[in-house]
């Protein structure tokens, strides 16, 4: 019984979209109130933190994508295909509605990080103009 690698790999990847929600409300915060600065460090986290959060909101709706559009007969050739005790532990009934998880989920990573994006674009212009202030 080892490690399971895709269940280490879900889970850095979930962390990272939580890493890149909490980058992005740090973000937020300094955005409303200029006085409290940002790290040096998070602008930076925030991009690499949302690079891999809308690659997992890709892949999530792909997966969620194909899981809607897979017709019942394709499914079913599908569990044949695998070996019998993991046929016994797959519901086909909730691939539909776990497809439409994975669409909602992408659309609102995807969202959320593009939103960071935003900020982040507007954060940068504050701080260019108060350098330009600054040097004036």
């Amino acid at each position: 019984m080892g490690t399971n690698i895709m269940m280490l790999l879900s889970l850095m990847i979930w962390g990272a979209c939580f890493i890149h929600s909490i980058l992005s409300l740090y973000l937020q915060r300094s955005l409303l109130l200029p006085e409290v600065p940002l790290k040096e460090n998070t602008p930076t986290g925030i991009r690499i933190m949302g690079a891999i959060t809308m690659g997992f909101g890709m892949l999530l709706f792909f997966g969620g994508f194909c899981l809607l559009a897979a017709s019942p007969e394709m499914i079913a050739e599908a569990v044949k295909q695998m070996p019998p005790q993991e046929q016994a532990a797959i519901n086909v009934s909730i691939l539909k509605p776990l497809g439409a998880v994975f669409l909602v989920l992408s659309f609102l990573l995807t969202f959320n990080a593009n939103l960071s994006f935003s900020y982040l674009k507007q954060w940068l212009g504050k701080q260019e103009q108060h350098h330009q202030q600054e040097e004036e």
